[in-house]
């Protein structure tokens, strides 16, 4: 049992002393060194901080300091660029609600409540949740809290955040008023089928003519590190080389210039902040990320199964490729079955 004297003195509500020579204060996990005279002003004077809760210390094992013990963290160091950064952004939003909170008062019903501050983006949510469940288990493992109490927090239901493919018209709508580097981008995004970031990382030196499969590019995609060679196709190599005569390409390593520093590659912001002000011009909601999917939804127009799609879009399974073209291979076979039977 801790001691509740030192030198004569009976010590006040969460105080303790510390290996015979010291004094600390302790409540909530808060852990706070005060003067080591229990009689003195100074004494006093820090005793009543740390009650009003004015005093933080080191070892405070509030949201706040998890966060900073797990970026910390071989595990958050091993996580790759995107994933990271993703990670940090939704930490980010979580320490905003509570930052200052004791760890181990983190109930089961604040975990589903930010999971529902969320819900009109189901896949943000959830994203958000498993996030939550990552730093939970880090505390686990640092012995702050005996169990995770987000472990088994459902998901929410993603089917309704269905993705929806651009059309042919909101693609030359934003066309007509793009200027060549945002046309350059939509094209390489709906034509490669790979993410933003990978897309602004291409590079010229990436690009060949394989003897399988022709004039493409070579691309390690950043979120998953899944390599994939991607042919380009007629209208893209079309679109390219009009819309590269167009833009000021000297000394740039990137096919997408960064006109400041061509030897740099782009930053997101650089492109999406512009890319959103042409959307909401041509009154278009849909993403960049959609231009990702509407890809896929193009070969599975073509009748293309999800194992070949996924040689494009490089996606980990055919599963996830299924669910994003479901409704257009739903479309193709129903055409298909028609068209048999008015053969007949």
């Amino acid at each position: 049992m801790k001691s509740r004297k030192f030198n004569g003195h009976v010590l006040p509500p969460y105080v303790y002393v510390k290996k015979k020579i010291y004094l600390y204060f302790n409540k909530d996990g808060n852990l706070v060194k005060l003067p080591n005279d229990p009689a003195s002003a100074a004494f006093y004077a820090k005793y009543t901080e740390c009650l009003k809760g004015e005093v933080t210390g080191t070892a405070a094992k509030t949201m706040g300091n998890l966060a900073l013990e797990y970026f910390a963290s071989d595990k958050f160091k091993k996580l790759a660029t995107n994933t990271s950064k993703d990670y940090r952004s939704k930490i980010g939003w979580i320490l905003e609600r509570c930052e200052h909170v004791q760890v181990q008062k983190i109930k089961r019903t604040d975990i589903i409540a930010m999971r529902e501050a969320r819900k009109e983006q189901p896949q943000t949510a959830n994203k958000t949740l498993a996030v939550m469940n990552v730093l939970l288990e880090y505390a686990c493992d640092l012995g702050w809290i005996p169990f995770n109490p987000g472990k088994g927090v459902s998901k929410l239901d993603k089917q309704q955040e269905q993705r929806v493919p651009w059309t042919d018209e909101e693609i030359r709508a934003f066309h007509e008023i793009a200027d060549p580097r945002s046309s350059l981008v939509l094209e390489l995004c709906i034509n490669t089928g790979q993410r933003l970031d990978d897309v602004l990382s291409m590079q010229w030196s990436q690009v060949s003519n394989d003897d399988l499969a022709g004039y493409g590019i070579s691309v390690t995609q950043q979120k998953t590190g899944t390599k994939v060679f991607i042919p380009f196709s007629k209208r893209l190599q079309t679109m390219m080389q009009r819309l590269n005569n167009q833009i000021d390409q000297r000394g740039s390593k990137y096919i997408v210039v960064n006109q400041k520093y061509p030897e740099k590659k782009l930053e997101k912001m650089s492109v999406q902040i512009p890319m959103k002000a042409l959307r909401d011009k041509i009154g278009v909601s849909k993403t960049l990320h959609d231009l990702r999917h509407t890809c896929a939804h193009r070969l599975a127009e073509r009748g293309l199964a999800a194992e070949t799609i996924m040689a494009i879009t490089g996606h980990g399974s055919s599963t996830m490729v299924r669910h994003y073209c479901a409704q257009t291979a739903q479309r193709v076979q129903a055409r298909k079955a028609i068209e048999a039977v008015d053969a007949a």
